[in-house]
This record gives C-alpha cells, structure tokens and sequence, in this order.
C-alpha cells in the first residue's frame, strides 16, 4: 500500500529536509509551497527520482479556502494521507512595541490557522483510514508561559500549537490517529551563538527529523498527544553567562 505524506512548506530549510526523509522511507511526499515556486520545482525533481508519485501543490494556508482546494487535490490524487507534518509558521524578531498589527497577525495565522485549517482536512481521511500521524512543529518553551520581549507573537503562535496538539490528540486518538508536537530550539545561529547552548550548538535539521521517525513508528505507539522538545536542554530566558 502507497504511503503518502504531506509536509507543509516543504520548498526549503527544515521541509525540504523532511521531504527527503519521507522519500528514504517509502513514502510519496506531497511538496507544499506558497510562495517558493523555483525552490519546489528543484526539490520535487530531486525526490521524483526515488518516488515517482510524489506531487507539488501551492497554497496560502492561512486561507481555508485554499486548503480545502490543497487537501480536495490530496485525496482525489492519493485517497489518503499518512503523515501530515505542520511546518508552516512564519517568525518575526522584533520588541514587542514594534512589531506592527499586520506582522503580528501574520505570525499568529500562519502558525494556529495553518495547523488547525490542515489537521482538520488530514483528519477527514485519516478517520475513514483508522490511523495517521500529525505532527506539529512547535518551538522550545512552547508548553509553557514564555514571555519573550522580541518574540511575542511567535511564542503565542506556538504555545496555541502545543494547546491544539493536546485537544486533537485526546478526541482523535479512539481513531487510532496519533497527534504529536516536536519542539526544538533555534536552529539558526544568527539569534543566538554557540554559547547559549548547553550542548554547544544549536539543532540541527537530523536532529528533528530522527524525533519525526521515532514518534511515527511502531516503538512510539503509545506516546500521543505528547511535546517532545529537541533541544539539547536549552531553555529559552537562561542565561549562560558565568
């Protein structure tokens, strides 16, 4: 049987990255994009070599409209869907006081609405199929009050995540459907430098996709609704400074 996975904002960075990991697994990975069109062409032409039916479609995951389209796409094509993997979530690094109005929806839309609009549609084909998996990428601290002067919306965005990752997982779970959240720290260096991390460095895209693999096999059958942070014990607020 065909396995499918859909990975949001998968043109570049750490999507790109899990689409690969997808494709090594047996999967046919849809490739989803908005705005990155030349980045997702190159990646599809890429993974087609080892899995001829993976597939690309854009759309603006903020929109309902535009989900429902994408996910309609998704199961006339396939008729079902594995793996959902929540990606998208815009980011802003900013003070609080001046991060405008438009900066700050922006950031809260495209992490909750993205997740929420996307789960809901996967949902609808992975209850007729009695399993699937979603995870939602979160951000370190997301599970808890984090109050983060250049991060605001961010930190809001993600700890709504982690709430609806909990809420989903609890009513989906009869259904054999297991919604989890990874949470890792930065993995940029241009926030923070190597110091601020306990381990040295910031984490890396092995890192999240090895916690992606774990939790969607049959050894993390009974771990569901959970956060696993990736973080190499860093704690967003610490300072390392002695």
């Amino acid at each position: 049987m065909e396995k499918v996975a859909v990975v949001t904002g998968a043109a570049r960075g750490l999507g790109a990255e899990l689409a690969r990991y997808f494709v090594r697994a047996g999967f046919s990975v849809v490739v989803h994009f908005n705005t990155s069109l030349k980045e997702a062409k190159t990646l599809l032409s890429e993974i087609q070599m080892d899995s001829s039916n993976s597939s690309m479609l854009s759309a603006d995951l903020t929109s309902e409209a535009d989900v429902k389209k994408m996910f309609a796409a998704i199961k006339k094509r396939y008729g079902r869907i594995d793996v959902l993997v929540n990606n998208v979530g815009n980011f802003v690094y900013k003070p609080f006081g001046k991060t405008t109005n438009s900066e700050f929806k922006d950031v809260l839309e495209s992490n909750i609405y993205s997740t929420l609009y996307c789960s809901r549609e996967a949902l609808g084909l992975m209850r007729k199929q009695k399993s699937g998996h979603i995870i939602n990428i979160g951000a370190v601290g997301a599970e808890r009050l984090i109050i983060r002067e250049n991060s605001t919306p961010y930190f809001l965005g993600k700890t709504g995540i982690y709430v609806l990752t909990k809420t989903m997982a609890w009513e989906e779970a009869k259904n054999n459907i297991h919604i989890n959240m990874i949470s890792p720290s930065s993995m940029v260096a241009d926030i923070f430098s190597e110091d601020d991390f306990p381990m040295g460095r910031e984490a890396k895209y092995k890192d999240v996709i090895d916690a992606v693999g774990f939790l969607t096999s049959e050894q993390a059958y009974y771990i569901n609704g959970a956060n696993l942070e990736v973080a190499g014990a860093f704690v967003p607020g610490m300072d390392r400074a002695e």
